[in-house]
């Protein structure tokens, strides 16, 4: 799944006519690496922010896009849903469907189911 900071990279990449590879090369990973990146695929390594900001001279706007779309993505959690029972996955789904709308209240009582799984 792409990312708000692998749409960030591809475009930047199209801005300034570059190719997989010559912006692979230029944050010295593979372009296999780089790919992954923006598929979502990857983790976004440390210090690219910055080494992103010097190699490509990013404008303030620019530089805020991209921490943006940093933090977009570092935000998401994946779940994966295949290897789940019916019950698991229907849950999962459930969840995340009502959990913007879900009362407080709600998501305590939740909170406190999960944390007996712990003890």
């Amino acid at each position: 799944m792409v990312t708000s900071f692998g749409k960030f990279l591809r475009n930047l990449r199209m801005d300034v006519g570059e190719l997989l590879l010559d912006m692979a090369s230029k944050l010295h990973v593979s372009p296999a690496f780089l790919s992954g990146v923006e598929n979502g695929k990857r983790k976004i390594p440390e210090g690219w922010l910055d080494k992103i900001v010097g190699l490509y001279g990013l404008s303030d706007e620019q530089t805020a896009n991209m921490k943006d779309a940093y933090f977009d993505s570092n935000n998401k959690v994946d779940i994966g849903l295949n290897e789940l029972q019916d019950n698991q996955r229907n849950l999962a789904i459930a969840f995340a469907r009502k959990l913007d709308s879900m009362p407080d209240s709600d998501i305590a009582e939740i909170l406190k189911i999960l944390d007996k799984e712990k003890k």
